[in-house]
């Protein structure tokens, strides 16, 4: 009822070159959820995207009580408001039911088509082992997740459905959309990626100020987030006075299809509405083995094989088309490629935050932790859920330097204390 004091609850902060960036990014959003180490309890959030360079972009963060509906929604909501107004955004994440609820909720932007909500490979993954208890059932299933055309992932559907059909109907007919988690029936959305790695991977820079104030740790976030807007805008400037058209990430992919491209044979079917067939494999059919055929269609921009839908660049059959015909392959090339696009992501810069003595005092309310969140005493536990996705923790096991067999040292040898015995029972003479 003090009107001068107050409790901390939550915060979100996100940066303005991060705001100004955004939009010359994929539009991709991963996001997930960590714990803080301190003094007191809290869940740090992160929203991640992917860059022309297909490198990190960190987005917002925010840290609140704990996971769950309302925490998700608000975080989702801020992120609405204050970061992007974008539409078509394609949000990568775990199945957490506070995730859930909060991209179906109607008229907040996060339904389609403003916005297309897919899950994490590798979390799902984990779920379905979960549930069915078999390595088999989980393999399965990764490999069919990751198909990009319809025969392979019939063929792996096909070999789980035999395996055990429960998990296939599961996957199939159960609550969850196949478009959420395989390729082939993505639409091209998720940009081929399949996991929130990127999210995760940020989680583990951050994990060394977990332990920290709320202020050293928003801190450590401007400090990181601008150093990667200093060192890769001199990238992207160097890059695009050398005269290169995409980012290196995507002009790799691009020349390496190049190479496979030599080895394919193009045939003409109607050149007014760009039909052309690709046949691969010239050094198999000259053993009389016969290749594999794709249609590319320049019209649509598309090609049998799937991977321009779900990759948005040209694959080694649409470049042996443009190298046949002498045309250009860019209309294969998704925009957010371009150097242009990676100089304009990190164009704006971090001014530097002034010294605390020298801002004005602070006249507002004093803030307070919440008195609820704090840990007790003794060594917190770990909340962390252990499972296959984890590696194992093994301690070194001690290798003996006499014999050479594991979980002993030479000190314990059976063979150097019995050796040890004879030699003192041969010392011992006659009495």
């Amino acid at each position: 009822m003090d009107p001068t004091k107050v409790i901390f609850h939550r915060i979100f902060w996100v940066f303005g070159p991060s705001i100004k960036g955004f939009p010359y990014c994929r539009p991709l959003i991963s996001k997930d959820g960590t714990h803080l180490y301190g003094k007191y309890k809290g869940t740090p959030m992160i929203a991640m995207s992917i860059d022309t360079n297909s490198q990190l972009f960190p987005l917002a963060f925010a840290i609140v009580e704990g996971e769950s509906n309302d925490t998700w929604s608000w975080f989702l909501d801020c992120i609405r408001q204050y970061v992007t107004k974008r539409d078509g955004l394609c949000v990568i994440s775990d199945r957490h039911k506070g995730i859930l609820h909060a991209m179906n909720r109607v008229g907040k932007g996060w339904e389609e088509p403003y916005a297309f909500h897919r899950f994490c490979k590798r979390h799902l993954a984990s779920n379905v082992h979960k549930k069915f208890k078999n390595i088999t059932v989980k393999n399965l299933f990764g490999k069919a997740s990751e198909q990009i055309k319809i025969r392979k992932y019939n063929f792996y559907m096909n070999h789980l459905k035999e395996f055990n059909e429960d998990a296939y109907k599961y996957l199939v007919d159960g609550s969850i959309p196949k478009r959420q988690w395989n390729l082939i029936h993505d639409g091209g959305h998720r940009y081929g990626v399949r996991t929130t790695n990127m999210s995760e991977a940020f989680n583990g820079v951050m994990k060394g100020a977990r332990c920290l104030p709320i202020t050293s740790l928003v801190r450590m976030t401007f400090n990181r987030v601008n150093e990667y807007f200093a060192k890769r805008r001199d990238l992207g400037r160097t890059r695009l006075e050398n005269g290169h058209v995409y980012a290196k990430k995507p002009t790799d992919t691009i020349n390496k299809n190049f190479k496979k491209a030599r080895f394919h044979d193009v045939r003409v079917y109607d050149t007014v509405r760009g039909i052309f067939e690709v046949t691969t494999g010239r050094g198999n059919r000259i053993a009389g083995k016969g290749g594999k055929c794709y249609m590319v269609d320049l019209t649509s921009t598309s090609c049998s094989c799937q991977k321009p839908t779900m990759f948005k660049l040209p694959c080694s059959h649409v470049l042996a088309v443009c190298r046949a015909r002498n045309i250009s392959y860019d209309a294969f090339v998704d925009p957010s490629f371009r150097t242009t696009e990676y100089v304009s992501t990190y164009k704006k810069t971090f001014i530097p935050v002034p010294d605390m003595f020298t801002c004005d005092p602070w006249n507002g309310p004093t803030v307070f932790p919440d008195p609820s969140t704090k840990r007790g005493k003794g060594r917190p536990r770990s909340t962390r859920i252990r499972n296959e996705m984890v590696a194992p923790v093994t301690c070194p096991r001690n290798t003996c330097s006499v014999c050479g067999v594991v979980g002993h040292n030479k000190k314990t040898c059976p063979r150097r204390i019995s050796e040890s015995s004879t030699r003192n029972n041969d010392d011992v003479g006659p009495c």
